[in-house]
């Protein structure tokens, strides 16, 4: 009996980081795919149905509105995207003459982590 520990117990703990490891991914996608398009319609229709008690066309309804609203929510947040990335180059602009050599090759090894972490595309050169 002790023999087939040797085998479960490493197989169990394996399985259990492996499922961590993918929640954690399965978490990250999420949340960039919520950053990047917004909530989807059809989940805020099922939490608010579930959450406010939503009659059958009251549900009609709040489905035809979010999906017909979807594209300004969308063009809203693509402006809002643009404006923080004008923000972003202006900061870095303003950033690089204050640093030396040094910390500006450390500054650009900081954006590429955090650009391949986003997997976005890369910020505008600042200098």
């Amino acid at each position: 009996m002790i023999r087939a520990w040797r085998f479960i117990l490493p197989a169990v703990l394996v399985g259990l980081l492996a499922g961590v490891w993918a929640g954690a991914w399965l978490e990250r996608s999420a949340g960039r795919r919520m950053r990047r398009e917004g909530p989807r319609p059809a989940r805020v229709v099922k939490m608010l149905k579930r959450e406010l008690d939503l009659r059958p066309d009251q549900t009609q309804a709040l489905r035809a509105l979010l999906t017909a609203k979807r594209p300004a929510f969308q063009a809203i947040r693509r402006e809002e995207e643009a404006r923080m990335a004008a923000l972003r180059a202006e900061i870095d602009r303003d950033l690089t003459p204050f640093l030396d050599e040094a910390q500006k090759k450390k500054l650009d090894a900081l954006r590429a982590r955090w650009h391949k972490r986003m997997q976005g595309p890369p910020p505008p050169d600042a200098r």
